[in-house]
């Protein structure tokens, strides 16, 4: 087995709902993530200090093959009852890596 093999053997375990992974839909697919809170709690902290408008992020991690499509800015993504818009997405080792925002006063 080479490394490639033991990160994906490891992004299974991550993924896996009766670990860290939990159900949410992006555009018309519901697919496991796994949430990030403490780099979500990290930036919005950042932005308060900046003295930005508040707004509420929600960042989670996607296996790639999980996904029949290639996520976008302007994606919806539907999690908790709440509408999300997707704000940026980065490509590694077989995962995106998603930020989604919607904006409160």
């Amino acid at each position: 087995m080479n490394f490639r093999d033991f990160l994906q053997q490891d992004l299974n375990t991550f993924i896996n709902p009766t670990e860290f992974g939990v159900p949410i839909k992006i555009e018309d697919e519901t697919v496991l993530v796994v949430l990030d809170d403490e780099v979500m709690n990290e930036r919005q902290l950042a932005k308060q200090i900046e003295g930005e408008l508040h707004t509420e992020e929600l960042l989670f991690y996607v296996r790639k093959i999980d996904l029949s499509f290639y996520p976008r800015p302007d994606n919806l993504v539907f999690f908790d009852n709440v509408r999300w818009q997707v704000v940026d997405i980065q490509e590694d080792e077989g995962m995106f890596t998603v930020t989604c925002e919607r904006v409160s006063g």
